[in-house]
Parts: structure tokens; sequence; C-alpha cells
């Protein structure tokens, strides 16, 4: 997670409370794990903490990763001139400015600016790399985007459902016939405006090519990369490089962002693609497995323009690790 740091010569009332925050860590607007900051005041440390499904590394599955620093008086890390990363914006807003900051994970340091600031949001850039964070009342950071990567607060109280627990365990589906679906519903439009028409046949071998392309069908650093490059991908790298190599063709897709269930197992996270036909037709294809997308294996959540934003495929698997909507078969007695 890339976050920063209290500014040198900030003082230390801005640490005299024990804290404890806890944010959704989405990529592409699939939550793929979570982090936690604690600052223990009267021993002068902070400590984050993160959980991640996926990984840039070589590491597949869940991996658990925690930095403690001491702080020096005035907040920066003892014996150094930075200052957390994850500490100057959660326990914000910053000031206009440049501090030096550490990255806690890497124990890189280097310049993080804050360039404008409007109301409750702050934008500026973490070594180089443009962000925007939201703020409450208390001034306490709720929302961060740098890139394609989201972080969003979990209120005090909120039972979430872990995300690598939702790729590993997946959510129970109720029922034991039918189309799959949401209760309560979720609208979802059906063919998004930026779809272009293409021949079923072409985007069908495509959906193959693109399949015969990833030797290995795990997580990987293709699922974090803009077209899935890279011979190890999970599902998101094959809908990424399905969409590059559309586009390349002139062709504009969309990312559908969702649940499969296979062989009446439980409901597990998958990314896909949706093609626009001629008409006001469209067709789901499943670069990853090439098997059918059909109601009664794959359920969408939310429908992504690559390269766009996913700020509605985050606020809804958000709303599944919170327990909001159950996935239920149409034919089951309780619906």
């Amino acid at each position: 997670m890339l976050l920063l740091a209290l500014p040198a010569g900030g003082g230390t009332s801005a640490l005299s409370s024990e804290e404890t925050g806890r944010f959704v860590f989405a990529w592409r607007g699939v939550p793929v794990g979570t982090v936690t900051l604690s600052l223990a005041p009267e021993v002068r440390r902070f400590t984050y903490t993160s959980r991640h499904l996926h990984t840039r590394g070589g590491h597949r599955g869940e991996r658990v990763r925690e930095v403690s620093l001491e702080l020096g008086p005035e907040g920066t890390v003892a014996g150094r001139p930075s200052v957390p990363q994850a500490l100057w914006l959660w326990r914000g807003p910053p000031t206009l400015g440049c501090v030096m900051g550490r990255e806690e994970l890497s124990g890189r340091e280097g310049p993080h600016c804050v360039t404008a600031r409007r109301g409750d949001v702050v934008e500026g850039t973490l070594l180089g790399h443009p962000f925007t964070a939201r703020y409450d009342g208390r001034g306490r950071m709720v929302a961060l985007e740098v890139g394609e990567a989201r972080f969003t607060e979990v209120a005090l109280g909120v039972r979430l459902r872990p995300p690598p627990e939702l790729f590993t365990e997946g959510l129970r589906v109720e029922g034991t016939s039918g189309p799959l679906a949401f209760s309560p519903p979720w609208p979802l439009a059906v063919r998004p405006s930026w779809l272009t028409a293409w021949r079923a046949g072409e985007a069908r071998a495509l959906a193959k090519a693109v399949h015969a392309a990833f030797p290995d069908k795990g997580p990987g650093d293709a699922d974090f990369r803009e077209g899935g490059e890279g011979e190890a991908g999970g599902c998101l790298a094959h809908a990424l490089r399905f969409a590059a190599r559309a586009a390349a063709r002139g062709q504009r897709v969309a990312l559908v962002q969702g649940l499969l269930v296979v062989d009446g197992g439980p409901a597990r996270p998958h990314a896909w693609v949706r093609v626009g036909l001629a008409g006001e037709d469209t067709l789901d294809l499943d670069p990853t497995s090439l098997d059918p997308v059909t109601p009664e294996t794959h359920l969408p959540i939310a429908l992504v323009e690559p390269g766009g934003a996913s700020v509605e495929a985050g606020e809804r698997w958000l709303a599944l690790l919170r327990g909001e909507h159950r996935v239920v078969r149409r034919f089951s007695r309780r619906e």
C-alpha cells in the first residue's frame, strides 16, 4: 500500500492517542486484501499490517506482512528524517508541500508531496505516483486512490468477510437449482454504451488465443498490469489481455467482475469479458477456462470499462464483504 507520513516539525499532538484503522484494498475494483494501521503513542510505535491474496511477487495465496516502526519525538522514524507513509495520510489531511516519506513494507524513502487541497480532498504524489485522498470530519482518511489501487476505510464495529477468505472459501449459495442472483438484487446495465459491435466468431477466436497464451493460470504479476502482460496470470490477467488485444483491433469490450460457481460449490470472485454484437446483443466469454458463461455458473457484479474508473465495482464488493447481499438460486424456495 502506498501511503505517507507526518511532516517533520509537525509536533507531537497528533500522536497523543492510541488508534487503529482498517482499510479494504481493491485492485481495479476487486478486493484483494486488507490493511490495518495501529498507533501506540505510549511506546511511540506505529504498526502497518497487510493481508493480501494477490501479490506482485512470486507468492500465491494469502500473504501477511507486518512492519512496526519506532517513532521519534516529532513523528519521524526513530533515527531517520523520514516519516511513515501511512501515518501521514491516515491522520491528516496533510498540508501543502513535500516531506521525506518512508514506505513501510519496502523501506524506500523519497519525496511525498501534497499539491492541492479542496475541502476534504487532498491530491499529491507518493514517490512520483499521483494520489487522491479523502477525509472525514475528524481529519481521518476514509479513502485513497493510487493508480488502479483503492483503499476504503472500514468503519468501527463493521464486521467484514476477509477478502482472502472470500477467495479461498467463497460465498455460500442458497438454493439448489436455477440461475444465480443476488438478494436483494443489484441493477446492472446489460450493454454499456462503450461496447462496439463485433463478430462472435472473431471474439471467440481471440478468447482461445488469450487462453493459450497463459501456460500458468494462477494469480501473479500479470494481474496487476494494464494489458495483462506476463506468462502467468489469473482470471483478471486473462480479461485484461483480451481487452488490450481487442482494443488493438479497434474493439471496446467490458471487463466483468463477478462470482463463479463450479460443480455446486461456493461462489468465488472471478473476472471475464463482455463483447458487443450486432444490434443490442452481447456475448460473455471466459478466456481463463473457455467454459461457457451461463447464468447458472457466472454471476456479474459490475461491468468495468478497461482503463476506466471502477468505483461502483469496489463499492459492490465491499457491500458483499459486509454481508448486505446473499447469493441465491432463483428457484430457491426461500426467494
